[in-house]
């Protein structure tokens, strides 16, 4: 009896996991040895719509919700790094072709968040970052890929270590069928201030 052995190669994932997981270890751990007793921490959560764009408009994809939840950690007086979990879903009410029924992109994504204004109270902010997402459908879902995220928005003071959050976004990602999840979110998020 003859046994073969097969080898494979590394897929897209792995060869981009380790890179990802470096990236997001250093956003966290960036100016942490200077800044040590003065970080603060912070949770927020946010709620949204998406609107799609390229391949998921082009399919007939409409605006859907978009959940979120991260961890922040605050290392210098205008740096804040991020690391959060997303979920971000479309409608086809009139269908989406090749894309499948209910299709949504949900995965990681982490980065930086930099405030640039302060008008009083309100702190207006940009952020960047990378996220490894997910696309699926009802019939299932593909690889993670990555991708890369873009927002703006403001913390709001509305009590003690409570803020809201109006918020811009933009993420890009490939579906892993040969076309690329763009999308918008609107959203607006609660931001409370652990420490």
């Amino acid at each position: 009896m003859k046994t073969y052995v097969t080898k494979s190669g590394p897929t897209k994932l792995d060869r981009v996991r380790l890179p990802a997981v470096a990236l997001m270890i250093a956003a966290f751990w960036l100016f942490a040895g200077e800044a040590h007793a003065q970080m603060g921490l912070a949770a927020e959560g946010r709620v949204g719509v998406t609107l799609p764009q390229g391949d998921l408009s082009d399919a007939g994809a409409e605006a859907g919700l978009s959940f979120g939840a991260e961890l922040q950690a605050n290392f210098h007086r205008n740096l804040t790094a991020y690391l959060g979990l997303h979920r971000h879903s479309f409608n086809c009410d009139n269908g989406c072709g090749d894309l499948g029924d209910s299709p949504r992109s949900t995965g990681i994504g982490a980065g930086v968040k930099y405030i640039f204004h302060s008008p009083g109270d309100v702190l207006a902010w940009g952020r960047g970052g990378i996220v490894a997402n997910t696309f699926g459908t009802d019939a299932g879902s593909g690889d993670r890929e990555i991708g890369f995220e873009l927002g703006v928005g403001a913390d709001l003071p509305v009590a003690h270590r409570l803020y809201l959050v109006p918020n811009l976004g933009f993420i890009s990602h490939d579906t892993g069928s040969g076309s690329d999840a763009q999308f918008f979110t609107l959203g607006l998020g609660v931001h409370y201030h652990l420490r």
